[in-house]
């Protein structure tokens, strides 16, 4: 309280300018930080996703998609195999939950972003194939 009272007196009204150069300086920090990370991110990513299947699993985890759509689109078979995964993952920080829906996970980042391969998604019975197209499963015929 007595830190408020006192910026309350002392504190200075930022000139527009001013502000506007604080606003440069912070995203000139945030490209740079961003730059930093992304090897960084990469290594955590290679060493975190060791099989194809995990990678699908991962690029997948967009916060729109339920334990079983992903189990169901990477060929896993098991819902459970996909919370197991995202359980893990929250714990080294490269998937976080959605805000939307309850119980689902979003990735930080798109395996590509950081320049990772996304594999292709196993072919089902049906003869047809899917593919990721835009954060999308489509089915090709």
């Amino acid at each position: 309280m007595l830190y408020l009272s006192w910026c309350y007196y002392r504190c200075v009204p930022l000139s527009e300018q001013t502000l506007k150069e604080i606003a440069s300086t912070l995203k000139e920090l945030l490209k740079w930080s961003k730059f930093a990370g992304m090897q960084q991110l990469k290594n955590v990513l290679s060493q975190t996703l060791r099989t194809e299947t995990e990678m699908l699993i991962y690029e997948l985890s967009d916060g729109t998609r339920s334990t079983r759509e992903v189990a169901t689109a990477t060929g896993v078979g098991s819902n459970a195999t996909v919370a197991a995964f995202w359980k893990k993952w929250r714990k080294v920080g490269i998937v976080e939950p959605t805000t939307g829906q309850r119980g689902r996970y979003q990735r930080i980042c798109s395996l590509e972003e950081v320049g990772l391969h996304i594999p292709t998604l196993p072919r089902p019975p049906s003869g047809t194939s899917p593919t990721i197209v835009e954060g999308e499963e489509k089915q090709v015929e």
